[in-house]
């Protein structure tokens, strides 16, 4: 823990040269998940050339040892220097629902630094239900917990999302997901086409949304520069929902968040094997309720 401590420390122009070399480590060296990127990519890109495929991929390993770097310094930064870093867009949206006593539900992907997302809003006064897939290393599940919460975030182990969303649903507060994860039950889950291959999708986001009434925000995260990003926020759904079809608010949720990484194709997260499992003909679409 205390090497993390020091490293948090450091100035960012000191940072970004340690995350200068990793890229070197990453993509050079050590080559880490090269061939699921670069199929990420082809596959999601069919349109593009074997050369843009190669660019796309070095500036995502650019953007990969900087998230891991930012994402530490996450224990030191201050308030002050989290809110220049990241513009938030249509804040107003949010606190429209929140002054109204009414919960919301962000929905995302793994685009720019997701771990900054949690951060600004805490600061803003937005008090949050931060949906995560705890880790198998307890060492570094307990600093990534350290590191999320810190801000305030109240963070929810990701098989327990429903139960909690039950416990806290009168609390006023916005649940935040990222999610383009990979569903833990195939069976259950909602196929759909996502940057041009079949995906999976888990379908907590629309369960809690009809469930509780609640409005669903998506949260576009984009790099402007090194260590600056532009949060932008737009509503996806709203109720009531009974004249919507199953799964339209999951369907909205991912041809937005597709149509943003198309645009912003570098900073995603292309290592993640993404596309590991492919839908069986036994599976079936369940609706959501």
């Amino acid at each position: 823990m205390l090497f993390f401590k020091i490293l948090a420390t450091l100035p960012f122009w000191m940072l970004y040269r340690i995350s200068d070399f990793a890229y070197f480590l990453l993509f050079r060296v050590i080559k880490y998940r090269k061939k699921v990127v670069l199929e990420n990519l082809r596959n999601s890109f069919p349109e593009k050339s074997e050369k843009e495929i190669h660019e796309i991929a070095k500036e995502f390993y650019h953007h990969l040892a900087d998230i891991f770097i930012e994402f530490f310094k996450g224990l030191s930064i201050s308030e002050e220097e989290m809110a220049k870093r990241v513009q938030i867009n249509n804040l107003e949206l949010v606190k429209k629902y929140l002054d109204s006593n009414t919960p919301i539900i962000f929905v995302g992907g793994h685009q720019g630094n997701w771990e900054w997302a949690i951060h600004p809003l805490c600061i803003k006064g937005i008090h949050l239900d931060v949906v995560y897939q705890k880790l198998s290393n307890t060492f570094f599940n307990k600093l990534t917990y350290r590191i999320r919460s810190r801000f305030g975030a109240f963070l929810v182990e990701r098989k327990d999302t429903i139960k909690v969303a039950i416990e806290r649903k009168d609390k006023i507060r916005a649940i935040c997901l990222a999610a383009d994860q990979i569903p833990s039950h195939l069976k259950s889950a909602y196929w759909t086409n996502f940057l041009n291959q079949d995906s999976a999708f888990f379908t907590g986001p629309e369960r809690i949304a009809r469930k509780f009434d609640y409005p669903v925000i998506f949260m576009e995260f984009i790099r402007k520069k090194r260590g600056y990003y532009d949060m932008n926020l737009s509503e996806i759904a709203s109720p009531p929902y009974e004249n919507l079809q199953a799964n339209e608010i999951l369907e909205r949720f991912v041809q937005t968040l597709d149509a943003s990484i198309k645009q912003n194709p570098s900073s995603y997260l292309w290592s993640h094997r993404r596309w590991k499992h492919k839908r069986s003909v036994s599976e079936e679409v369940k609706p959501s309720v």
